[in-house]
């Protein structure tokens, strides 16, 4: 049976949940941070069954023991490669890894761009010869840059990572915007295509509060693909920001998705796993899976569609 229980610890109170297991002639007790203030009923309850699934060793919530086993191989390998390289092929494999993500994520944003541009202007810094829009050069330049950023921060994920990894993208883009959640500038957002409907501006600071304190109790009993799968999915689907390009609406969804991605590989950069992209050619299935969370609530399609990606690779 699971119980809950106030604790005392350097003069501050947070609830647990405690289970306790008799192994052998011992008791023992496990726990399970909550946080400082209990969650709704509802919540609680999911919480419950969780940790009691966690103990009787269901250890992840959607990937089987085969799944696991083919994960954890794909990141033995990706890693003996990578350490096989010189410093100076490393950093050539992530230039190139970074140029097809960013045509990548330009594409499925809408930007009218080719792989061979984007190669030049972040590789060569070059123009390519007829090319006026310098806001797409400018886009481009920031998506690299905050590529480079996830590589090298070493903090946590917060509301001030997400603020400043959206200022990265728009500086320069649309600065009235940059960095600036929509709560700030009261502002909705629609989504064309779709029946679903992101948070109304005046509710998105409750549901960023729900999303941080999720992450606080998932992030280290997830699987690290699992975890980064949801963040992605939780992100492009609360709509934190909007991006004020007066772009065609179904942008409106892809900007987000651009900084969902990039959130979701930090999570993978962080832990040492192979870096996931979603390629232009597989725009269809990418909202597809987006919409059974979306619409339907399921969360299972869309973490399939990363793991299929992952090992693909």
């Amino acid at each position: 049976m699971v119980i809950l229980r106030k604790v005392k610890s350097k003069n501050k109170e947070y609830w647990v949940l405690v289970h306790s297991i008799r192994e052998g002639k011992k008791i023992i007790q496990r726990t399970r941070y909550i946080g400082k203030n209990l969650p709704p009923p509802k919540r609680l309850e999911y919480l419950k069954k969780e940790f009691l699934k966690e103990i009787k060793g269901n250890r992840y919530k959607y990937f089987s023991s085969e799944d696991i086993e083919r994960i954890e191989g794909k990141k033995e390998e990706y890693n003996k490669e990578i350490n096989k390289l010189s410093k100076l092929e490393k950093k050539k494999k992530l230039e190139e890894f970074i140029v097809r993500y960013t045509y990548d994520s330009s594409k499925l944003s809408g930007l009218d761009i080719t792989l061979r541009q984007t190669y030049l202007i972040l590789e060569k810094g070059i123009i390519p010869k007829g090319f006026k829009n310098l806001v797409i050069i400018r886009e481009l330049e920031n998506h690299e840059k905050c590529i480079i950023a996830i590589t090298k921060y070493k903090g946590k994920l917060d509301l001030r990572f997400i603020k400043k990894m959206h200022n990265i993208l728009f500086v320069g883009v649309d600065d009235s915007i940059a960095g600036k959640l929509r709560y700030e500038i009261k502002r909705d957002v629609k989504i064309a295509g779709t029946v679903y409907t992101p948070p109304k501006w005046q509710t998105l600071r409750k549901e960023m509060d729900y999303f941080f304190k999720w992450y606080a109790s998932e992030n280290r009993r997830l699987h690290p693909l699992e975890l980064a799968a949801l963040i992605h999915l939780k992100i492009a689907s609360i709509q934190p920001f909007v991006d004020g390009n007066s772009r065609l609406a179904r942008l409106l969804m892809n900007w987000i998705s651009r900084l969902a991605r990039l959130l979701m590989n930090w999570i993978l950069w962080k832990r040492e796993y192979p870096l996931v992209d979603i390629p232009i050619e597989d725009l269809e299935k990418y909202y597809d899976v987006l919409d059974h969370y979306q619409i339907e609530k399921n969360e299972k399609p869309f973490i399939n569609y990363i793991k299929i990606k992952y090992l693909e690779k």
